[in-house]
């Protein structure tokens, strides 16, 4: 019997350490020949454009892997918001950590990624899987580009939005969605191939611990984990319990569904854009009156995640 091919995958980041961590996890998968990282697009959400970037390289070049495309996205909102909104993980995206070197920005592709998307996807029609651990900015504008590109992806995973309305960013939004929820309402309305979202309810389920975080996982001897321990030192309350890595939460259950997604559920959704209190907000249609278009992930195997992590 022949061996599967590696599923070929486009990883649309705003590095965050959160999604460092889910881009060593598909590195590591891309290693063991499971999948082949067609390119690593970039936008803003976590930090700014050109920090994610660095952030993305100075990744790649820890674990010499500066052979994978890299694209910039979207420096801005469709709909920039008139307010602030506070960011997490450090004033770089990666903890505003101090380096004796700065990355090599020179790989970074001229070409724009919502460019790069459309010929990767167009070309290799039904083949290509979109993974979205950032605001849907880069997937919404290709969307709107090219009308073939919504027909053409595989399936889109997503690490995003709410569907019992717990926000984190407000009282009933979570980061991702309410940083472009235009951008959101515009992928959720268009494409039609299989989308999967991770949502923020789901990442607070698995209740993985602090100690076990630094004092097992942390103490492996691997360049980039310990690059990792020294950001996230920086950005977690030293008395913070719960670690709450919710894009590698996505990477796991895209590349190992059958062990990591415990349940799930399917939905008509779509995003509210005009509400005073729920702007961002993933709407369920609980009446189901309308065609489903989303699968929410909404448990996933805590053991099973913590045992991905120590092969890394």
């Amino acid at each position: 019997m022949a061996a599967a091919q590696p599923r070929r995958v486009i990883l649309d980041v705003d590095v965050g350490t959160d999604d460092y961590l889910a881009l060593l996890i598909f590195l590591y998968a891309e290693q063991i020949g499971e999948i082949k990282i067609e390119a690593i697009v970039c936008t803003m959400g976590n930090t700014t454009l050109e920090n994610v970037c660095r952030n993305v390289v100075r990744l790649l070049e820890t674990v010499d892997r500066t052979d994978i495309p890299v694209y910039r996205g979207a420096s801005k909102q469709l709909i920039p918001p008139c307010y602030d909104i506070k960011t997490f993980h450090g004033s770089d995206g990666f903890g505003g950590l101090q380096y004796d070197k700065n990355p090599d920005l020179s790989i970074v592709k001229k070409q724009p990624a919502a460019v790069a998307i459309k010929d990767l996807v167009l070309k290799n029609p039904h083949e290509i899987s979109m993974i979205c651990v950032a605001p849907l900015t880069n997937a919404a504008l290709t969307i709107r580009l090219y009308d073939d590109f919504a027909d053409s992806i595989k399936d889109i995973w997503i690490m995003g939005g709410n569907y019992t309305a717990v926000g984190n960013v407000t009282a009933t939004a979570e980061y991702n969605f309410y940083i472009d929820p235009e951008a959101a309402y515009i992928v959720l309305d268009s494409v039609k191939k299989p989308i999967f979202i991770l949502t923020w309810e789901t990442c607070l389920y698995p209740k993985i611990t602090s100690d076990w975080r630094y004092n097992v996982f942390g103490t492996k001897k691997n360049p980039a984990i310990e690059l990792l321990n020294r950001a996230e030192k920086s950005i977690y309350r030293k008395n913070e319990k719960i670690w709450l890595p919710c894009d590698a939460f996505l990477a796991a259950a895209f590349l190992y569904p059958d062990s990591i997604i415990t349940r799930k559920s399917c939905h008509n959704a779509t995003v509210e854009l005009y509400g005073s209190q729920t702007r961002g907000q993933i709407v369920l249609d609980h009446l189901k009156t309308k065609k489903e278009n989303v699968t929410i992930i909404e448990e996933i195997d805590t053991e099973s995640f913590k045992k991905l992590l120590m092969k890394l």
